[in-house]
């Protein structure tokens, strides 16, 4: 035993490595020692394996830490240890070094399949463990990986979604498998761009279809819609919707994701959406026929009648709307005409009493206006608390009735709301920076890319270029940005 613990602690060694390739040797040195001392030990190590974890420290020796907890995974599943493996995962999964895992990520995936299996470690923690381990592998969360897909389908399923939201709500520029620059660098390297080091190679992830794609950020735009985030809803679901296909395809999750783009696209700005103009041309012939209930909900929505609406509604039949999963979204729907049947009386008044609301809005679940000034303050009052309305509800001294005063956006931010603000803008913009060093790394080995550039310098060299001219990147039949094929 007193020998095994020597190998596992002995990476990293005490006196700091000098460089990257020092480190990169010693990794993957460290990583054959350890799997040749478990199989030279054979059972008896297995026996005292849960012995060593109270030995061997997470966070400084994760490929032995790791080693150790695949051991018992796979060998021990009767003995007293293995009720501590919870705390001993858990404890991992919070500290281990990011460094080291790109050198173990067979390990590594296997035990995050372990802990989203659910028997060892109840799905409300589980589901932050793979979070918080998948935005330490990707600190920037830029890189869709096959673990992202089961951690967002198990947040949606069980309703735990506020530990993935440091995960979904990061923007996703790169996936398995793209086309890059040919990687000098080893993976240790620190500065290394994601698809670099979380390669179908290291095994901390496979490779992914279109569908899962699609699958991902629909499922991102059902947790925001249960949120009841729609900006983050409308997005996610838009790249869906606008997903480059070949020869103009269209799949089942394409028109599922458009039927709830248009329903999000009225609770967000009152009026039915209009599809990207990158959106192909086969899908916008399927948006029109299978989604001709949703898009007529809209043009009711907009400009009908509550009574006009609701009979839209009811025409289809709830059973269809809960068929397709979005009988809730559609209530949502019938809530909001009437607020934004207030929201759009900004555009007339900056003041306007509470009485002439009530007589100039309907409710499209009542079929007209509500009964009373008080029932019409307390949807006022919701709709300022929710975010939605800028305004403020003003009762005069002198007895007037009540009224409704319009804020507009520079009335309603303090001066330390603006300051957090701007930071925040700010941050985001120093987050894009490694994202666009990775884009522009790529383009400069794109033949397509250079060619294009070599045209555009000769027009300029004759005077000929249009500002307007846009470059289509030719794209290989096997990039996954294009692997979609026609039908459902």
């Amino acid at each position: 035993m007193d020998h095994c613990a020597s190998v596992l602690l002995a990476f990293p060694p005490s006196s700091p490595l000098a460089n990257n390739e020092q480190y990169h040797k010693a990794a993957l040195a460290h990583v054959l020692k350890v799997e040749k001392m478990i199989k030279d030990n054979g059972a008896s190590f297995v026996g005292y394996a849960s012995q060593l974890l109270e030995h061997v420290n997470p966070a400084n020796n994760s490929i032995s830490y790791i080693a150790l907890l695949q051991t018992i995974l796979t060998n021990d599943n009767s003995t007293p240890s293995r009720g501590e493996l919870p705390t001993a995962i858990t404890t991992f999964l919070m500290v281990f070094d990011p460094r080291q895992i790109r050198y173990v990520g067979g390990a590594f995936s296997a035990l995050l399949g372990v802990v989203q299996e659910g028997s060892l470690i109840p799905a409300s923690i589980a589901i932050g463990l793979v979070a918080t381990a998948l935005l330490k592998l990707d600190h920037a969360g830029t890189m869709l990986t096959s673990h992202h897909i089961p951690l967002v389908t198990q947040a949606y399923e069980t309703d735990n979604i506020e530990p993935i939201l440091p995960v979904i709500e990061k923007t996703i520029v790169f996936y398995p498998g793209m086309k890059g620059p040919s990687e000098t660098r080893y993976p240790c390297d620190m500065q290394l761009p994601p698809p670099a080091y979380l390669t179908l190679e290291s095994s901390l992830t496979t490779r992914l279809s279109v569908a899962n794609v699609l699958q991902y950020d629909l499922l991102c735009g059902m947790c925001f819609i249960q949120r009841r985030a729609w900006q983050q809803a409308f997005d996610a679901l838009e790249r869906v919707v606008s997903y480059p296909t070949r020869e103009g395809g269209c799949s089942k999750i394409m028109e599922n994701a458009h039927n709830k783009w248009v329903l999000v696209g009225l609770l967000l700005n009152g009026k039915t959406p209009t599809l990207p103009a990158i959106t192909g041309q086969g899908a916008q012939k399927a948006y029109a026929t299978h989604g001709k209930p949703y898009t007529s909900i809209g043009k009711a929505f907009e400009q009908g009648t509550a009574e006009t609406l609701k009979s839209e509604f009811e025409s289809v039949g709830a059973q269809r709307w809960a068929d397709d999963g979005n009988l809730a979204l559609m209530r949502l729907v019938l809530t909001h005409y009437q607020r934004w049947q207030i929201m759009n009386l900004r555009n007339v008044y900056t003041k306007i009493s509470l009485e002439q609301i009530r007589t100039r809005t309907q409710s499209a679940e009542a079929t007209g206006p509500l009964k009373t000034t008080a029932e019409l303050e307390a949807l006022v009052e919701s709709m300022i608390s929710e975010g939605m309305l800028n305004g403020v509800i003003e009762r005069p001294a002198d007895g007037k009735p009540a009224y409704l005063t319009f804020l507009s956006p520079t009335e309603e931010l303090s001066e330390d709301e603006f300051k957090v603000k701007m930071f925040s803008t700010a941050q985001r913009i120093k987050d894009l920076g490694p994202i666009v060093k990775a884009t522009n790394e790529r383009l400069a080995t794109s033949k397509d890319y250079l060619r294009h550039l070599v045209k555009e310098q000769k027009k300029e060299k004759h005077g000929q270029t249009d500002p307007y001219t846009r470059f289509e990147q030719t794209v290989d039949d096997e990039d996954l940005m294009m692997d979609v094929v026609p039908g459902n």
